[in-house]
């Protein structure tokens, strides 16, 4: 376990969380005396474990599960290195966790990023290190002070969040939003340094969701940290994304009216029957929802089976549904974010914004995750955002931009620094993300690309037709650092990315996702292959 009994920090559970077989033997150099850090400028490290591990095997977790590459990897030697420091005067105890080759290292440096509200490390964290340290990377997490578990409790209620009633734990902020992740850059980088006796030739990061708006702070506020980052489907925008979320519950507040998902879902299917064909094939994927006008209203009135009852889809879902793929307005009908696509399956598990629970005789409630309006908007955990007012909804979306946008946000589109380092950064997105929506990521890169037409020099964007938000929810690339190994160090820049997985009628397909502002476009053949496809 990395916490103990009482709720604390158990500095060997994080070496240990991976090394469930015993240790063989022990080299010198992979020992708290082998690795002797320098002098960090605002950081104070309490201590060092290192752990030589042998022919150790990786078992995948749960985040690697219907990857093609996922495997056991047998025979891994490593050293398994915490470094826990402090921010004196912060308060605050950080463990960055370093996984070192034994004997084939490759000469690179490679960082991870969390997701939700995790810092990193844990399984989400394993899932991508173990795999690329076998290919000899030296890899790098951080655990930012807080809790590892990015699908527990903490999701939630984080008890971090607060040092006390109406009092933010900005260390803790501040760590998880941009600090730790320049710390881990700099120990990571200190520790390969002083277990191989040279320091990396190249440094990566890769990271999605929050990883994703990680890998972006770093272009923006620390362009030195890594020459090629890989940030996918990103938390940025972050004060002003949520609240896409919470829309259509707030609008079911509002209306006092909560719809079956069923009808949601029926207004979906349609949506992607209507504009299924605009990119030429059929697949159960809408390509270009830039042709598409479905209109809601249009399936009011259709006969359904939810639960095998007859129902009727409902103006209310109507609605609903078109509320959700606007985005949310103002009490005045002013913009305030983007929507979801409209192909997006709304109401999925965990992540989809419409989370609505209904009782055997169709009365039905919704459900609502707004840990960022209670916790850190309000600071007030026993806030209930379900009895607000619309003029006080906006309020709190001004409220979480004018005290968190310079902290957090991580919009910033001057990326002049990273571009002037030579630093590479990709990002992909998928058009049927359920937690965050994709034109948070257009919005981004258009932004960067007003202020400088040679974006694409550094930075490229590729939408994904018919992906969610993971590596295996529709046709995705895989998790791996070598498309951007190959533009870092060799100058090949990306023009697609090759992507596989199951398209909307659950066909294996193998696609070439196109740079933005390009989408793709059937022009005739095997409807499975990528070379049926071109960007137009």
């Amino acid at each position: 376990m990395l916490w103990n009994s009482l709720g604390g920090w158990n500095p060997s559970g994080w070496a240990d969380q991976w090394l469930l077989q015993s240790s063989m033997g022990s080299a010198d150099r992979c020992s708290p005396a082998g690795i002797t850090l320098p002098d960090i400028t605002g950081v104070s490290v309490l201590s060092i474990e290192a752990l030589d591990e042998r022919n150790y095997t990786y078992v995948p977790g749960p985040f690697a599960a219907g990857l093609a590459d996922s495997n056991p990897i047998p025979d891994l030697n490593f050293c398994n290195v915490t470094v826990t420091y402090t921010h004196p005067g912060w308060h605050d105890t950080i463990n960055v966790n370093i996984l070192l080759p034994t004997n084939d290292w490759n000469g690179r440096f490679a960082g991870f990023g969390g997701g939700a509200f995790t810092t990193g490390g844990g399984m989400l964290a394993e899932f991508l290190m173990m795999p690329i340290m076998a290919t000899g990377f030296a890899t790098a997490t951080t655990d930012g002070g807080h809790t590892t578990d990015v699908l527990g409790p903490e999701l939630y209620e984080p008890s971090w969040a607060l040092t006390s009633p109406g009092n933010v734990n900005w260390p803790l902020l501040m760590d998880f939003a941009s600090v730790a992740l320049h710390d881990t850059a700099t120990i990571g980088k200190a520790v390969a340094e002083a277990f191989y006796g040279t320091a990396p030739m190249y440094s990566y990061f890769h990271g999605g969701s929050t990883g994703g708006r990680q890998g972006h702070m770093l272009a923006q506020r620390y362009p030195q940290d890594y020459d090629g980052i890989i940030a996918l489907f990103p938390a940025i925008n972050w004060v002003r994304f949520f609240f896409a979320n919470y829309w259509p519950i707030f609008v079911m507040d509002q209306m006092r009216t909560y719809p079956q998902p069923c009808e949601l879902d029926a207004i979906t299917a349609a949506a992607v029957s209507a504009c299924d064909k605009l990119d030429g094939l059929e697949d159960g994927i809408i390509s270009r929802e830039d042709l598409c006008d479905f209109n809601p209203y249009e399936v009011v009135g259709t006969k359904i089976h939810c639960n095998s009852v007859e129902a009727t889809v409902s103006s209310a879902a109507a609605d609903v549904i078109q509320k959700t793929w606007d985005g949310p307005r103002s009490s005045t009908g002013e913009f305030q974010w983007y929507g979801f696509g409209k192909g997006t399956n709304l109401t999925q598990p965990i992540t989809g914004p419409i989370q609505v629970r209904c009782n055997e005789d169709s009365s039905c409630t919704a459900e609502l995750n707004d840990v960022w309006v209670r916790y850190w908007v309000k600071k007030d955990p026993s806030f209930d955002m379900r009895k607000i007012t619309h003029q006080e909804w906006d309020e709190l979306v001004h409220a979480s931009i004018n005290e968190y946008d310079s902290v957090i946000g991580t919009s910033d589109p001057d990326l002049s620094a990273f571009k002037k380092r030579g630093g590479k950064m990709v990002n992909w997105h998928g058009t049927v993300d359920a937690a965050i929506p994709l034109n948070g990521s257009t919005h981004y890169y258009d932004r960067v690309l007003s202020r400088d037409p040679e974006v694409a020099d550094y930075y490229r964007l590729f939408v994904a037709p018919g992906s969610g938000h993971c590596f295996n929810c529709g046709p995705a690339p895989p998790p791996t650092l070598d498309y951007i190994v190959d533009w870092v160090e060799k100058g090949a820049a990306p023009d697609t990315l090759q992507a596989s997985g199951q398209n909307g009628l659950g066909v294996h397909v193998e696609r070439d996702l196109c740079m933005y502002p390009k989408v793709q476009h059937y022009v005739g053949g095997d409807q499975t292959m990528a070379s049926s496809f071109i960007c137009v």
